[in-house]
């Protein structure tokens, strides 16, 4: 089977602002070293495993997403780039950081033609496909990982517009286990979205302030109660008047 590709880019860095290039295009973003982002390919047609690729994936919009405040990240796969992926969807090139490790893999929905296709090729393990679904955004993919109590991340390809040629593998949604190592969590890759299974509701709230414990009242002594009771009797001693007889 054939598919064709396109190149993703996501204006502002927000995920809600994807624009889908064409193969050969070059009016994309002004990048921060002045030269304009453009979608190239190894083929033309660009179809098959002929990927197209972003000239730029940072100028693309590589990072934390804007509309979410950072909670997905963008061009990025959740631990080192699943296999699946490597076959279906082009990375890019460039300084490209990798995760310290593979996240397990719970689950994919996709298409049902795409993953029988994958199923073919002995990239997915009997029994982890679902066609039952196929997200049509990051979002989406995210809802079914929050609905799995297994499921700690998510990644998402969002290579091409849904509905488009690429249809057969747009919209793979992985449903993926926490990583056991430290270090990187997440890998660059060209279109695809990562993220945790839900987002934070707001931040933090101010811990409450403790309330002054009041200080405890002395308790006499006896020394004191022996000073307190000559001070009254001085006291009492001052409130009379003495008169001489005579």
């Amino acid at each position: 089977a054939a598919w064709s590709w396109q190149c993703t880019m996501y204006t502002g860095t927000s995920s809600g602002a994807a624009v889908y290039m064409d193969p050969g295009a070059d009016s994309g973003l002004t990048c921060s070293d002045g030269s304009t982002l453009t979608c190239g390919c190894s083929a033309d047609p660009c179809d098959g495993a002929n990927a197209a690729l972003p000239s730029d994936l940072v100028c693309a919009g590589a990072g934390p997403d804007a509309s979410n405040d950072g909670c997905f990240s963008l061009h990025h796969t959740y631990g080192t780039p699943p296999t699946v992926l490597t076959l279906v969807a082009g990375r890019g090139s460039g300084s490209l950081v990798d995760a310290c490790g593979a996240a397990g893999i719970i689950k994919i929905y996709g298409n049902a033609g795409g993953l029988d296709l994958l199923m073919s090729w002995g990239a997915i393990e009997a029994g982890r496909n679902d066609s039952s679904m196929v997200p049509a955004s990051a979002t989406e993919c995210q809802h079914l990982c929050d609905s799995d109590s297994a499921c700690k991340f998510f990644t998402f390809n969002d290579q091409g517009p849904s509905g488009g040629n690429y249809g057969y593998f747009r919209g793979l949604c992985f449903l993926q286990e926490e990583l056991a190592c430290e270090g990187d969590a997440f890998s660059h890759y060209h279109g695809i979205i990562s993220g945790p299974a839900s987002c934070s509701s707001g931040p933090t709230p101010a811990p409450t302030p403790a309330v002054p414990t009041p200080a405890p009242t002395p308790v006499p002594t006896p020394a004191n109660e022996a000073a307190d009771a000559a001070n009254v009797a001085v006291r009492s001693t001052a409130g009379f008047v003495f008169v001489a007889s005579s």
